[in-house]
């Protein structure tokens, strides 16, 4: 009688256990609702980018195949490697897990009115919305065997996200977030100068009052009529052929300014591409190329004035 009672009870609690089992199987939060994609987004219809955070508001506009910054009333040329880069990985936003599935949580992973707010737009119609939240590192997993500091045990950058039309808070690459931080600045075109030393063929300097020229004739650089030392030559053309800065000061800061240089690069086909230096203050320069229109260089010590403009013994075969 005992023995019957025992395995009968043992029977239902074997079920019990199933049924508990099966329950935090198929209901877990964790997997729930997931999907392949954070947002669906059609990258190649977006011609607009409204971005939102505690940092900035602004908007990145696509002009005739061209995208600029417009913050306020200004515009800028902005870099449309980064742009590309932005929406290429959101074609498509893979989730990594599912973080939590409601609103009530979404605080918890900065995703309440402290997100990063991004909105597409093909002309007037939103596309999507991307959320943006907190970026946390997550620690490697480590076993008895493995050694915690150990290269091959290295963590990951993790941040938190969810689009416009849905609860549910996703793991994300959390290098999204810190490449695209949220300002205007992030995403300036940065570049003086773009392109190739071997198209150059005539580069004009001025500065002190007066002026000279570097030219090509034939396969032999010349200064005026004296042949250029080849090695120096080379050297300038490459230095400048990439010229980049990382800070920029507002057009009030250069006005009324007169210009104490000037080059100009001629690159036959391409055409020219002028950049003239303004005074900051004792140790500041602006440098305005038109090859990057509304941003204005900042140049502190004259670092990228020292190679952009050069004595014309440089040039000259000692």
């Amino acid at each position: 009688m005992f023995s019957k009672l025992n395995i009968k009870t043992l029977l239902v609690v074997l079920v019990v256990l199933l049924a508990v089992f099966a329950a935090i199987e198929y209901t877990d939060t964790s997997d729930s609702s997931y999907k392949d994609e954070v947002i669906k987004l059609d990258t190649a219809s977006v011609n607009m980018i409204v971005f939102k955070s505690d940092k900035d508001t602004f908007q990145l506009v696509k002009e005739k195949q061209s995208w600029l910054i417009q913050s306020g009333n200004d515009k800028s040329d902005a870099d449309e490697a980064k742009i590309k880069a932005l929406l290429s990985r959101m074609s498509p936003l893979t989730p990594l897990r599912v973080a939590a599935n409601s609103k009530d949580q979404w605080k918890k992973f900065g995703l309440d009115d402290n997100a990063m707010e991004v909105n597409f737009y093909h002309g007037k119609e939103l596309l999507n919305t991307l959320f943006l939240g907190k970026v946390d590192y997550q620690a490697p997993e480590t076993t008895d065997r493995q050694n915690p500091y150990s290269r091959g045990n290295q963590g990951i950058m993790i941040g938190y996200a969810r689009s416009g039309s849905d609860n549910t808070v996703y793991v994300v690459d959390g290098y999204l977030k810190i490449s695209y931080a949220g300002d205007a600045i992030s995403f300036r075109k940065k570049s003086l100068i773009d392109t190739k030393p071997e198209l150059i063929n005539k580069v004009s300097i001025s500065s002190g009052g007066s002026t000279f020229n570097l030219e090509k004739k034939g396969a032999q650089w010349f200064v005026g009529n004296q042949p250029a030392d080849s090695a120096n030559t080379a050297k300038y053309l490459n230095n400048i052929s990439r010229l980049r800065g990382y800070e920029f000061v507002a057009p009030d800061a250069i006005k009324g300014r007169s210009s104490i240089g000037s080059v100009t690069i001629n690159q036959g086909e391409p055409g020219q591409i002028q950049i003239d230096a303004f005074p900051v203050d004792s140790v500041s320069f602006a440098l305005v190329s038109d090859q990057n229109i509304g941003n204005i260089v900042k140049d502190k010590n004259h670092k990228l004035l020292d190679r952009l403009v050069k004595e014309k013994d440089y040039f000259l075969k000692k």
